[in-house]
């Protein structure tokens, strides 16, 4: 359940409250990578963005959120695993808090991540380099960390 910061579109107070209509990012992974199923059962992934310190459980509104689109949805699951944002930050330590985006996304993050350098995905050891949601251009934008990253390891080499 990553972390937001600001009033939600659905009303709640971000401070406390997750909206009744939380924005939901849903996937469906099994659909890549059909080892995750057994038989006919499919994981089925989704994450809500909740108020930072939040302590609650999101669970069951995202599957409102979701049963709103899907009409069915809640009959089918046949078990759920709840990450909180406590958890989240033990197993990753770059979501303090349970922040995915490893921080403050705003402009000045978007280019200076997670330090001021020109050179962000170097590490200073030869042959390391860094790609996370902590590298420009930062969270939401899937994958062009890791590919800024490999230009750079590309470009070291040359």
């Amino acid at each position: 359940m990553p972390v937001y910061s600001r009033l939600s579109p659905g009303g709640a107070n971000a401070a406390s409250e997750v909206p009744a209509r939380p924005f939901v990012l849903a996937a469906q992974q099994y659909v890549a990578d059909p080892t995750r199923s057994v038989g006919d059962l499919h994981p089925f992934y989704t994450y809500a963005h909740v108020p930072a310190g939040y302590t609650g459980d999101a669970a069951d509104a995202i599957v409102a959120q979701v049963e709103r689109f899907a009409p069915g949805f809640r009959d089918r699951i046949r078990a759920t695993a709840v990450c909180s944002t406590t958890q989240m930050s033990r197993k990753n330590a770059n979501y303090v808090g349970g922040d995915i985006v490893s921080g403050a996304n705003d402009p000045l993050q978007l280019v200076f991540r997670p330090r001021v350098t020109l050179h962000p995905y170097a590490t200073g050891a030869d042959g390391v380099f860094l790609c996370s949601a902590a590298t420009p251009p930062g969270a939401g934008a899937h994958g062009m960390s890791g590919y800024w990253a490999a230009q750079a390891a590309l470009r070291s080499l040359t």
